[in-house]
């Protein structure tokens, strides 16, 4: 494997750090990094069919220059910190290659005693080799190798953080559907049964899955979803941008870890969500329903049916059924079936040269003679 450079190595007898800036340097590593990926029990954004749809989709016909952080030990990939950078005058800003819609960032990193020293190699070479002026990083899960690397590295000025909540539902000690749905909210439960009776008053409802082929259930998803931002203002520009639409469509088509479910009434779509299988759980991507069916809360209804396909069907490599994360925020379902467990998650945006820190002061300044005018 051919780095960018590899001055920043920490030890000559340890992993090897590097960055790697095109195509060509990337793809050789799809098999290590999957094989990594599946080892590690990472979650979906982690996959290199993510990051790399990610790549090509959104971040390379938008102008941004690849900068992935990898570290060897002779043959063996032991750490991937998949990021670009961004040219925004005459500062860069660097992110991490993957949607930049809901989803948490990390690192992939090998699961061993030396996971923390990697982490932080990582963090640190990629500062020293890629030179950017800022980093942005959000839904960092607390107590994750890129939140721990955070803290460890020195240099990097943190100016703002916000933190969230992610709440998944913890079925790896489950042994029954029936069981786990009976420890759910009464009330919440009743209200989804009875909208679920009302919907097979007007006619025929069913639950369609798609994956690894191509549907046209994306395309009515975004479309419904971008009714849904400009009817709340809830204006999220991925909603909205054709980079990301055509990243999940891609994706969807072909690979079949990522599903699409669709509740159907006499055969006509109401509501979508698209859900990702991962090695030891599952994650939510996005969902919308159709407007006109509202009172008849058609997303709690393909909920309960997801959810039970997800059980009945997949486990991880011991045996247990998988955990689902439904993504920051506090949505009434998401706590419903969640029971109340969430992952603690900070975003952050840091200075990481003289050159930044800089423009922050200047910027501070302007503030400041900006208040004293007033």
């Amino acid at each position: 494997m051919r780095f960018e450079s590899t001055s920043a190595a920490v030890d000559a007898s340890g992993p090897r750090y590097g960055i790697l800036t095109s195509d060509e340097q990337l793809l050789p590593l799809r098999e290590p990094w999957e094989r990594l990926w599946t080892e590690a029990g990472a979650e979906c954004f982690l996959t290199f069919a993510s990051m790399y749809q990610s790549w090509r989709s959104i971040h390379r016909p938008q102008g941004a220059f690849l900068r992935c952080a990898v570290a060897w030990n002779g043959e063996r990939l032991q750490g991937v910190l998949p990021m670009v950078m961004r040219r925004y005058g005459l500062w860069t800003f660097a992110t991490t290659c993957g949607p930049r819609a809901a989803e948490c960032c990390d690192m992939l990193i090998e699961d061993s005693a030396a996971s923390p020293g990697i982490a932080v190699g990582l963090l640190r070479n990629f500062l020293a080799l890629a030179r950017p002026d800022y980093l942005d990083l959000e839904f960092v899960k607390i107590g994750s190798h890129l939140q721990l690397a955070i803290d460890s590295v020195a240099g990097p000025r943190i100016i703002e953080t916000w933190d969230e909540q992610i709440p998944y539902a913890d079925l790896k000690a489950e042994t029954q559907w029936s069981s786990y749905v009976h420890s759910l909210g009464k009330r919440y439960r009743g209200h989804t049964a009875r909208r679920n009776r009302q919907l097979h008053e007007l006619g025929r409802v069913t639950i369609e899955i798609v994956q690894g082929r191509p549907t046209e259930l994306i395309a009515w998803l975004f479309a419904h979803k971008r009714k849904w931002s400009e009817r709340t203002n809830k204006r999220g520009y991925w909603v909205f941008s054709p980079h990301y639409e055509e990243f999940i469509t891609t994706l969807f088509a072909s690979d079949p870890r990522y599903l699409v479910f669709a509740l159907k009434l006499d055969d006509v779509p109401i509501a979508v969500k698209l859900l990702a299988i991962n090695s030891s759980s599952a994650s939510g991507v996005i969902s919308a329903y159709d407007e006109q069916f509202k009172r008849f809360a058609p997303g709690s209804v393909l909920d309960e049916g997801m959810m039970e396909h997800l059980f009945e069907n997949y486990r991880s490599a011991d045996g247990r059924h998988l955990d689902v994360s439904f993504g920051p925020g506090i949505e009434p379902f998401k706590l419903h079936w969640s029971r109340g467990n969430a992952h603690p998650a900070r975003s952050y945006r840091i200075v990481t040269s003289r050159w930044g820190a800089a423009r922050l002061r200047a910027k501070h300044a302007i503030a400041s003679i900006r208040r004293r005018r007033r």
